[in-house]
């Protein structure tokens, strides 16, 4: 009974969900887990953004691989390869996110959990190109 169910939301899902629209929801999930996991590590660890960074990079960045993966993207293709071809993206967005928190902070005293959540909203195209024509490109069988 369970799995008829997921099957007809999932059918809905693809159906009815463009794939831009797919980007946006799941990555606004994506993005709040992200979030929510770098403010916990960020007082557990006393206000230390490097660290808290990279606590929600690990966790995150595997939610968002297998997420963006399957319910945007509709990838069946081979998953360590697409795994693989990911993570440098998001390697990349931590490059960036990296002194982007630290010119706010620094620069115009803005601190980390406030910085945080405007990074996330305005890597968001970057990751999506770069994973739709990258990581999750589909090939001609021809």
């Amino acid at each position: 009974m369970v799995i008829k169910i997921y099957n007809f939301i999932e059918g809905v899902w693809f159906r009815f969900f463009p794939e831009k629209v797919r980007f946006v929801l799941v990555g606004g999930f994506n993005s709040v887990a992200a979030y929510l996991i770098f403010l916990g590590a960020y007082y557990l660890l006393g206000e230390h953004y490097g660290g808290a960074l990279v606590i929600q990079n690990v966790i995150s960045i595997n939610i968002s691989i297998f997420t963006m993966r399957y319910y945007v993207f509709r990838s069946r293709g081979d998953i360590g390869l697409e795994y693989a071809k990911s993570l440098p993206v998001y390697i990349l967005m931590i490059c960036a996110n990296w002194p982007w928190l630290w010119i706010f902070d620094n620069w115009f005293g803005i601190s980390a959990p406030w910085a945080q959540p405007i990074f996330i909203v305005t890597s968001a195209i970057g990751t999506f190109i770069l994973l739709k024509y990258f990581s999750f490109k589909k090939r001609n069988n021809k």
